[in-house]
């Protein structure tokens, strides 16, 4: 029901386009290991011939094993930006039906008790879910930005080791002094691997921390949208007062239509 019928637009749910569509993966992620993996090679060779390459063989496998994919953060960030629009939206969308369709075409109890409706109870719904897109969103494209920087540190590090690595490994065994050069290389490479440990390990721990107030902020979401904060005890009514969208209390006290429409 419309302006001539009752206030339809505003308690009428609308059928959306699905959210967060398949994105093509643009093949960085695979890309960079194939890269990587050529790399690591002539690396893990002259770990071996250097004879202490054993500490810096585990810290090779610790580094690489951390590299992660930036695009599923960055596919969910977008995901999570589009919600927040959408929700965003409708929010806007409901509004407008309000002061657009009902508020000049109808008057009575029935238009208050909608107005409040929309006012304290959808309006913070609207504001809590949006809340927790937005921080949803921000998160992920912080962990896309930690997890890419990692990614190209750890391949910086290999692309600018492996032909050291190669030529010094190929003097080693004729030259004793090549192979003191290789095996100091090797130790300040172990230190660099070490170090790049540590910084993924700082990036984990920053963002439990990120995620953990990422839980706090869902709590205030469960405690909107079920009693008490908990689903066991069931969901709150959040629905239109039922005299709202009942046709028959159209053109009573109840809803009445404004002096124009007379």
């Amino acid at each position: 029901m419309g302006p001539a019928g009752g206030p339809g637009p505003v308690g009428q749910a609308r059928a959306a386009a699905p959210v967060g569509q398949a994105r093509t993966d643009p093949g960085f992620f695979r890309k960079l290991m194939g890269s990587l993996n050529v790399l690591r090679q002539p690396t893990r060779t002259a770990m071996v011939m250097s004879g202490i390459g054993a500490a810096a063989l585990a810290l090779d496998v610790a580094a690489t094993a951390n590299i992660g994919n930036p695009f599923l953060f960055a596919n969910r960030r977008d995901t999570w930006k589009e919600i927040s629009g959408r929700l965003e939206s409708g929010r806007a969308d409901l509004w407008r039906a309000f002061f657009d369709e009902v508020s000049p075409n109808w008057q009575g109890e029935a238009k208050q008790a909608l107005q409040t409706h929309l006012r304290f109870n959808t309006n913070g719904l609207f504001g809590v879910l949006t809340k927790v897109s937005d921080d949803m969103s921000t998160t992920m494209q912080g962990q896309y930005k930690e997890v890419l920087e990692y990614d190209l540190s750890v391949f910086a590090i290999y692309a600018a080791s492996a032909p050291i690595f190669k030529t010094l490994t190929a003097l080693s065994t004729t030259n004793p002094v090549a192979r003191g050069a290789l095996m100091a290389y090797v130790a300040t490479f172990a230190g660099g691997l070490g170090n790049l440990v540590k910084q993924f390990a700082d990036v984990y721990n920053g963002y439990e921390t990120e995620l953990n107030k990422l839980e706090l902020k869902l709590n205030d979401l469960r405690a909107a949208f079920w009693t008490g904060g908990d689903p066991d005890r069931g969901p709150r009514r959040l629905g239109l007062p039922p005299g709202v969208t009942d046709p028959g209390n159209i053109n009573d006290d109840y809803w009445k239509r404004a002096p124009h429409h007379r």
